[in-house]
């Protein structure tokens, strides 16, 4: 056989399949190639509409399988590429120690990438960039803000810091849950089942409590032995009763849904709360707006993979928040959103994020804010400065 000959592998035919989606991610993220992606359906009675894990299990470390089947990555056919690509794909597997091997058997020719010029683009003014020194000190600050943060010292000097609390989860946040759960559960025709204003606070107790005082599952808060006992959970609420009302919990009422928010069953909620965390104004000068990942490893169409995070499955939630850490605003990203016609649409993501948190912002000159490269782009710098 010919010394200069070096087999083409089958990867280059064949695609490879993968169980789950982040295992496809990174595969399809590590080459360069445009990719072919198809979903295997499932085999034969396989139950594919359950979770994966117990729900009583409360250290769930193993990641969802994203389908219900295999994703399979298959990438262009030899046919429709140059015989020296095909070659380069080859020696990727097969290792060859001829020096002679990286010769390409042709020159590949590159159609060059059509430029489109946009009418909005050229109208638009572009920056002018000059090396002189500018005053970058903030004129026509204002400090509204002390007068706001003087108001809510005031009203909350003497509570204690339950009272504190139940300001921001006030009775009209228990009243919707109250009223949507017992509601839920005659929709699912259990008319026993009644929950009452103090069972959901009890309940919402315990779990905020359940994520310091940690345990491996669930029903071990209710058991008998002493290592595991939590005397405290088991005193205030029967483990048949929470167990109740985890299944019929609801903050929205199904038969008036937005189907276009995909966060349309906690919208309501989400709503409430931002309220009450605003119900003073924003009291603070510096605010900072991020991103933050809420762990999730159900199915839901709003949970994110991100590559690279220390949660790389969640719910991933954009939060306006103060140097202290008190947040003003935050909402969960779902995709793209209908057009606004108030903003530019022409605007990268992460601008649109700033324009859309700094809208609770009454006064913009009390205030200086905060954000990574990310969120930056010189048109959002222009709208911060000529028109907030």
């Amino acid at each position: 056989m010919d010394s200069d000959f070096h087999p083409i592998s089958s990867k280059c035919f064949y695609g490879k399949r993968f169980k789950t989606l982040g295992e496809a991610m990174e595969e399809i993220s590590s080459s360069n190639r445009e990719p072919e992606i198809v979903i295997i359906p499932p085999e034969v009675d396989t139950q594919t509409d359950e979770e994966e894990f117990d729900d009583n299990d409360m250290n769930i470390s193993n990641f969802p399988c994203d389908i219900p089947g295999e994703v399979k990555v298959q990438y262009s056919s030899d046919d429709e590429i140059p015989l020296s690509e095909v070659a380069a794909r080859s020696q990727e597997v097969v290792e060859s120690d001829n020096p002679d091997s990286n010769v390409p058997l042709s020159v590949p020719v590159y159609k060059k990438r059509k430029v489109l010029k946009s009418k909005e683009r050229n109208k638009k003014e572009e920056p002018k960039w000059t090396k002189n020194y500018k005053d970058i000190s903030m004129h026509g600050k204002t400090e509204g803000y002390k007068e706001r943060l003087q108001k809510m010292i005031d009203d909350v000097k003497n509570d204690r810091p339950v009272q504190t609390f139940e300001i921001l989860l006030d009775d009209e946040v228990i009243k919707l849950i109250v009223e949507q759960s017992n509601l839920y559960a005659l929709q699912k025709n259990n008319h026993g089942f009644v929950v009452r204003h103090e069972e959901i606070k009890i309940f919402l107790g315990i779990l905020l409590l359940s994520g310091y005082h940690k345990l491996p599952r669930e029903p071990m808060y209710w058991g008998v032995d002493d290592d595991v006992c939590v005397p405290f959970v088991a005193s205030s609420m029967s483990r048949n009763i929470f167990q109740e009302i985890k299944r019929y919990i609801h903050f929205a009422d199904n038969t008036k849904l937005d189907k276009s928010d995909k966060m349309y069953k906690m919208r309501p909620l989400l709503n409430l709360l931002n309220k009450n965390f605003r119900q003073w104004g924003i009291f603070h000068q510096n605010l900072s707006i991020d991103e933050a990942m809420v762990k999730y490893f159900g199915h839901h169409s709003g949970k994110q993979f991100i590559k690279g995070k220390p949660v790389r499955f969640g719910f991933k939630d954009w939060m306006l928040c103060s140097s202290t850490g008190y947040c003003y605003n935050y909402d969960t990203y779902c995709g793209a959103k209908q057009k606004d016609s108030e903003m530019d649409d022409s605007l990268p993501l992460g601008s649109k994020v700033v324009l859309d948190m700094l809208q609770c912002t009454e006064e913009p000159s009390d205030h200086v804010v905060y954000f990574d490269n990310y969120f930056s782009s010189y048109d959002l710098l222009k709208t911060l400065r000529y028109e907030l």
